[in-house]
């Protein structure tokens, strides 16, 4: 479990700015301290400086809030989206050089015979990479540059506390604020279990993504040890991106072969399976983690007004 509000220093009756700048200075940190080997082609490095950049986006998205329950001004809560989305440009890049190595890792988990199609497979896949790799690395490269994000961004968090006028809130009201409307957002999406949409599915992986972040991020701010409902989203997450996986593999299995042979066909079909098996548990799962009061037990670090 990462405890990032511990590690970023955060103390729960700062001001939300003063807050906001330690979270997004770190995050941003963790992001480029990988930033010379994901270029360099390490791959654990790549994979660490997404989980970094995907925490700083839901961080920066924690802040800007809604109309409904604005955490800041309207101003900045605008140039919070705009460097969201500027970082998630360069977060895309990275996804799509990873997202091959997730692929390829499936490919050798079941590949024990190395079968003619699944290795022309391979080599396709590594391909793409290679093709995706390039501009990955160009990206990195220029962020990097003197008076670009990188330095800019950080900037930019680093003046946060004293550049703008922001509500007299502190940083366990937003904590607060925040935790219910994040668990409210994630059990919307639970109805995607009862039927076979993917993209609904995928949908509900990323709000149970951004409860556990809001947990790890603001853990300074709860009464309660966020180490058990982290490790419980953590297994849904986990199961939920495994099916994921398994759908743009099958895209990638048709795009690869118009008419595929037999050792991939078997491969298709172990992962169709494995995908179905996948979604079987996790309703089962998702039913037993509202049977242990999972989000009942969140809602209770939520101090009643």
């Amino acid at each position: 479990m990462a405890d990032i509000g511990k590690d970023a220093g955060l103390i729960r009756e700062e001001s939300a700015l003063s807050g906001a700048s330690k979270l997004f200075t770190y995050l941003w940190d963790e992001a480029w301290e990988q930033a010379e080997a994901t270029g360099n082609g390490d791959a654990n490095a790549l994979h660490d400086m997404r989980v970094a950049l995907r925490r700083l986006r839901t961080a920066l998205q924690n802040f800007e809030g809604d109309k409904k329950s604005p955490v800041l001004s309207a101003p900045l809560r605008r140039e919070l989206k705009e460097w969201r989305d500027e970082i998630g440009k360069l977060g895309d890049r990275l996804g799509a050089v990873r997202d091959f190595d997730v692929l390829s890792d499936y490919v050798h988990d079941f590949d024990k015979e190395h079968s003619p199609g699944l290795e022309e497979f391979e080599v396709i896949l590594k391909d793409e990479r290679e093709h995706n790799f390039v501009p990955m690395a160009r990206k990195i490269e220029r962020c990097g540059q003197q008076g670009k994000l990188h330095e800019s961004f950080a900037r930019w968090s680093l003046g946060l506390p004293g550049a703008f006028s922001a509500a007299d809130l502190s940083l366990d009201e937003v904590a607060h604020t925040l935790l219910p409307a994040r668990v409210q957002e994630a059990l919307a999406h639970g109805s995607a279990l009862t039927g076979g949409d993917d993209e609904a599915q995928h949908e509900l992986r990323k709000s149970l993504r951004r409860v556990r972040y809001t947990l790890e991020t603001f853990s300074t701010c709860f009464d309660r040890s966020i180490k058990k409902p982290v490790k419980q989203l953590v297994e849904l997450q986990d199961s939920l991106g495994e099916m994921q996986d398994r759908t743009v593999l099958s895209d990638w299995l048709d795009k690869s072969f118009k008419h595929a042979p037999e050792d991939v066909q078997a491969f298709a079909e172990h992962g169709e399976k494995r995908r179905q098996k996948l979604l079987e548990d996790v309703r089962e799962l998702w039913k037993k983690r509202i049977d242990e009061g999972l989000w009942e037990n969140l809602n209770k670090m939520v101090p009643s007004k």
